[in-house]
Parts: C-alpha cells; structure tokens; sequence
C-alpha cells in the first residue's frame, strides 16, 4: 500500500479520527521498542523529539550493523502528531512492511521498520 507523499502545507487525511488530537491523542505510539537484532529490548520513550538511526555514534539508536549506514534513517512526528519514517539515502535500504521506503512515510503502531538485522516497533 503506497502512501502518496503531502503537498506543502497541506495536513494528510486523519487515518483515524479521535478526539483530542496532536501529540496526545489516544492510541498514539509511546514507546519506540527494539523486537529483532542485536538491540531486541531496547525502548525509546516517544516526546515528539526526532530519533536517529544509523552506525553514527551519536545517533538516538546505534546500530551494530554491516547493513546500516552511518545516517540511516529518522523517525519523527509531522505538524499533526504522526510518526514519520524516513530513509535518509541508505546503501541497503529502510523497509516498512517489507516495502523498500522511497519517501517519508507514516508508521502505524506495530508495524515493523527494518533496518539490516534491526527491526523496529512504535507501541503504545
């Protein structure tokens, strides 16, 4: 399922509408969490801050990893709360679902980001 990438300045359609909206919303993700690879349990509390992932040593998640590049990827919310996934020009590739990322992308909880080895979950 391919999602069509915002023009600027337009909001993308509420997948889900709730009451409350922004950052607080319920369902919204709360924890980023590490379920494959040599990180597996590792939790990143979600406070609208953007997460880096890469082998870079001062990313927010430091992959161990010959398929990860130095800036992989970032993950972060846009203008409406949602959780965005990004490929930042890897060699190897973010995956999302087992789809190659070619744009920002929003993440739903539970679907599963991969980066090499490491695989990835927003959860409430």
């Amino acid at each position: 399922r391919q999602q069509t990438a915002t023009r600027q300045g337009q909001a993308p359609p509420p997948q889900r509408q709730q009451s409350g909206g922004g950052r607080g919303r319920r369902g919204a993700p709360t924890k980023l969490v590490v379920t494959e690879g040599t990180l597996t349990g590792t939790t990143v509390a979600l406070q609208g801050q953007t997460i880096t992932l890469g082998r870079a040593h001062d990313s927010t998640i430091v992959l161990d990893d010959d398929y990860a590049s130095s800036r992989h990827a970032r993950i972060y919310p846009d203008q409406n709360g949602q959780w965005i996934v990004e490929d930042l020009g890897s060699t190897n590739g973010t995956y999302l679902d087992r789809a190659r990322l070619t744009t920002p992308t929003p993440i739903g909880p539970g679907a599963p980001i991969r980066i090499g080895k490491t695989v990835i979950e927003l959860r409430k």
